[in-house]
């Protein structure tokens, strides 16, 4: 412990400062790591379609609108419905992303397309 009645008064004025500092900062880093916490936690699991979109795009699966809304009428990619409209798990839609991709190094592997009007009769 410091003793404070043999140093000069600017001296103790620094040591007080800089303990209060550290102290404030201290309390501020732990409340900042704490609402990183809170907001990890919070964040939703569902998305509607432009956040689909997005999260897809994101994560490096490009995707449109168009093409997300055919797969979605094709029933390939996991939904659910509240009223009209559409809603996505961020895992399943990561699931079933992953699950379309190809091998690179695959030969001859093609990608089923879906048929939809003003296809082959």
């Amino acid at each position: 412990m410091t003793d404070f009645l043999h140093l000069p008064l600017v001296e103790v004025l620094k040591l007080l400062v800089r303990g209060s500092v550290e102290e404030y900062l201290a309390e501020k880093e732990a409340n900042a790591s704490a609402r990183a916490v809170t907001t990890a936690n919070n964040e939703c699991e569902s998305l509607d379609m432009k956040g689909a979109l997005e999260f897809l795009n994101s994560n490096g699966y490009p995707i449109k609108k168009g093409q997300l809304y055919k797969e979605t009428s094709a029933g390939t990619v996991p939904f659910q419905k509240f009223g009209s409209k559409l809603h996505f798990r961020k895992s399943e839609l990561l699931q079933w992303a992953e699950a379309r991709l190809i091998d690179g190094n695959a030969v001859g592997v093609l990608v089923p397309a879906t048929t939809g009007k003003g296809g082959r009769r």
